[in-house]
């Protein structure tokens, strides 16, 4: 997918709530998720401040060029794609969190599997907290599928009171191989 040459930003609405998404040539570099109820919407100015550092120059708002994006997720939600079609930029992740996105990349869609197996693919089978706080704080939520990793037991680790964006996410993925019903649709 042809995204933009220069870092780019945007808002999407997607079925999780409003997602700040920001490209780079090589592809989506970083996400940012609205509260469930979308009354807390990130910032801006809370995130591409960082962006701008890490990439030593500032995205723009973006001017129609990520549209094509916006399609490709919609068409994902609705249960029409397995796969967003869009590189990952991992240029913000590094060491033993770069390790860890580049295996996450290859979990297959609608599969599962435990931050133990995460860890052992990337060489520290010993590190599977390491791998759940990597899994946390990773900058390209959704298009990394870091709802695909979970716990030994299978099971993805949200309290009953988060909004469930793993499991939905999982749901709608299974319901789309045909094995059950998506949160969504």
């Amino acid at each position: 997918m042809l995204l933009p040459t220069y870092p780019a930003w945007t808002w999407i609405d997607t079925p999780m709530g409003w997602m700040l998404v920001v490209t780079t040539r090589r592809g989506v570099v970083r996400t940012e998720f609205s509260a469930p109820d979308g009354s807390q919407l990130p910032r801006e100015g809370d995130v591409l401040p960082a962006v701008t550092a890490a990439l030593e120059v500032e995205p723009e708002r973006d001017a129609g060029g990520l549209s094509d994006l916006t399609s490709r997720m919609e068409a994902w939600f609705a249960g029409d794609r397995t796969d967003f079609g869009v590189d990952v930029d991992l240029s913000l992740c590094h060491g033993f969190m770069r390790r860890v996105c580049e295996a996450i990349q290859e979990i297959p869609f609608g599969e599962t599997v435990s931050y133990g197996e995460v860890a052992a693919m990337v060489g520290s089978p010993l590190a599977a907290r390491a791998v759940g706080t990597a899994c946390k704080n990773v900058p390209v939520a959704l298009f990394l599928p870091v709802h695909r990793v979970v716990r030994a037991d299978g099971t993805t680790g949200e309290s009953p009171d988060s909004p469930c964006h793993r499991r939905n996410l999982l749901m709608h993925e299974r319901a789309v191989l045909g094995r059950g019903r998506s949160p969504w649709n």
